[in-house]
């Protein structure tokens, strides 16, 4: 939500991929080809994924695992965050949105309107969702022959839930 309020209206004018192995559905070309010129039109969650709304229509689609992050610099930064940047979208206003991964075990995605659904369609509910109480998740658990840890971290069944949070509510 953070950062949606700080990017949201936005126009990337600038593309730069320093380590383009990050990257899944296009390479760093398409990528920049096909989101230059375009404005940030939303910014959310859907389960471990932080999503950008492009004007296009695409989705820039990050998945940040342990050490990946989404900063927006606007000069403050240092460079040892610079330094772990695997992607770099200059704004109009000249602030930069870097996604910075140490390890570089998330990834980035460009997908089109089509593709996202399939993807986002392959995820379980969203645990937060209003709709989802003690009864889905004993139908869930049910059905299921697999240890209660492992079915709470199968993203095809609950969106969301990793190692941190399954060990948390067990």
């Amino acid at each position: 939500r953070d950062l949606d309020r700080q990017v949201t209206g936005a126009t990337i004018v600038k593309v730069g991929v320093p380590k383009p192995d990050v990257l899944r559905e296009v390479g760093a070309i398409a990528l920049r080809r096909r989101i230059m010129g375009t404005r940030i039109v939303h910014c959310w969650r859907r389960a471990k994924l932080v999503v950008l709304d492009l004007s296009s229509g695409d989705r820039l689609v990050v998945q940040p695992r342990f050490t990946g992050a989404l900063l927006l610099d606007a000069g403050q930064l240092d460079q040892r965050e610079r330094a772990y940047a695997t992607v770099r979208l200059g704004l109009a206003d000249g602030r930069t949105l870097l996604y910075r991964d140490i390890r570089r075990l998330g990834t980035v995605a460009l997908m089109s309107p089509d593709r996202f659904t399939r993807y986002a369609a392959a995820l379980g509910v969203e645990p937060l969702d209003r709709t989802f109480g003690p009864g889905e998740l004993s139908a869930i658990l049910r059905v299921s022959r697999q240890a209660v840890k492992k079915v709470l971290m199968d993203q095809r069944r609950i969106a969301g839930i990793g190692n941190i949070y399954a060990n948390e509510a067990l």
